[in-house]
């Protein structure tokens, strides 16, 4: 069942400056390929879950379980991020576009749905022959090694998130139309709830730094190293009453509950292919 609905080269620039908000970004670019010899050749790939869901969506709070189920016989392997849409209060331009970014030249589209890793993506309870995602598929997916390590650490004061990314490539990384995505989630949210019984919303994005376009990249060779230091502040105040109608405007208001429960999920992904090569959740300093 559904519901449709890249030595020494430093570079500062400025990533966005929009209506939505405010949110400004540093890339330094370093080019060490003296110190080859020293890296690895591989990471442990850690794969990112992109789950899209709502709660006014009868069939998303079982996908949520058994997509709890699966990830609590995994810890430390993943990285999920919850994209509310369908008719949730917390949806927005930019979870609504993120969805339709899996559907091209589509204009509507189904819930729950699953991407992990971009590319293999199913129905979470009625894809996979009717037997929904499995431990059995999270190895399968998680076995290919990745080309980078990615590292991501956060701090929070008022209602300003920064939060500063590494990106070492460990191996020729290709692509013409390479990006990194930065999503800042809310662990925890209770004042979006609907029709479908579910009490708590887990990994609740709250808003893509700086767009769902999220930001270009060039190939990467073993060696590169691209640090960002980047920045979103949340503007005004908490609003309720938003949803499909009425979607939150990042320029004049936010939906966050707990500004200290926010923390960053960012990966790096190949558009032609929605390939990720790697994810990685911020921790705190």
């Amino acid at each position: 069942m559904s519901l449709r609905v890249r030595t020494t080269l430093f570079l500062s620039l400025l990533v966005a400056l929009s209506a939505c908000g405010s949110s400004v970004g540093e890339n330094n670019n370093n080019n060490n390929n003296n110190n080859n010899s020293t890296l690895p050749d591989s990471a442990e790939r850690i794969l990112l879950h992109e789950m899209f869901g709502g709660s006014n969506c009868g069939p998303c709070f079982g996908a949520d379980n058994i997509l709890m189920g699966v990830l609590d016989q995994r810890p430390g392997k993943f990285n999920v991020i919850a994209y509310q849409v369908g008719s949730d209060p917390y949806m927005s331009r930019e979870t609504v576009n993120r969805r339709l970014y899996y559907l091209p030249g589509e204009s509507s589209y189904s819930i729950p749905y699953l991407h992990v890793d971009g590319a293999n993506h199913l129905h979470p309870t009625l894809g996979n022959e009717e037997r929904g995602y499995t431990t059995d598929l999270f190895d399968e997916f998680a076995t290919p090694t990745s080309p980078i390590e990615l590292e991501v650490t956060h701090s929070v004061s008022g209602q300003t998130v920064d939060f500063q990314v590494k990106i070492t490539a460990l191996d020729y990384v290709p692509g013409d139309d390479l990006l990194m995505h930065a999503a800042i989630i809310e662990g925890v949210t209770y004042n979006n709830l609907g029709i479908n019984d579910q009490t708590e919303f887990h990994h609740v994005v709250k808003k893509m730094v700086p767009d769902d376009k999220g930001t270009e990249l060039d190939p990467l060779e073993r060696g590169d190293i691209l640090e960002f230091n980047l920045s979103w502040t949340f503007q005004g105040d908490y609003v309720t009453g938003t949803g499909p109608s009425n979607l939150v405007d990042h320029s004049s208001e936010h939906t966050v509950e707990e500004f200290e429960d926010l923390s960053v999920v960012v990966w790096v992904q190949d558009n032609d292919s929605w390939q990720v090569h790697q994810s990685a959740a911020s921790t705190s300093h």
